[in-house]
């Protein structure tokens, strides 16, 4: 499901650049950043939970 996700808001970030939406590309940037930056944090914190 994460990998999905990322997929997806990648390639909307590809065409945002390539079709010189600066504003929007700047939103998918952040939010995809935002993204993997809680789904890191998640992961880390379930793999201390089951030690």
């Amino acid at each position: 499901m994460d990998l999905t996700v990322i997929i997806g808001l990648v390639t909307a970030l590809i065409m945002a650049i390539f079709y010189a939406l600066n504003e929007l590309a700047m939103s998918i940037a952040s939010g995809l950043l935002g993204y993997i930056g809680g789904t890191v944090k998640s992961a880390t914190t379930r793999k201390d939970d089951l030690k």
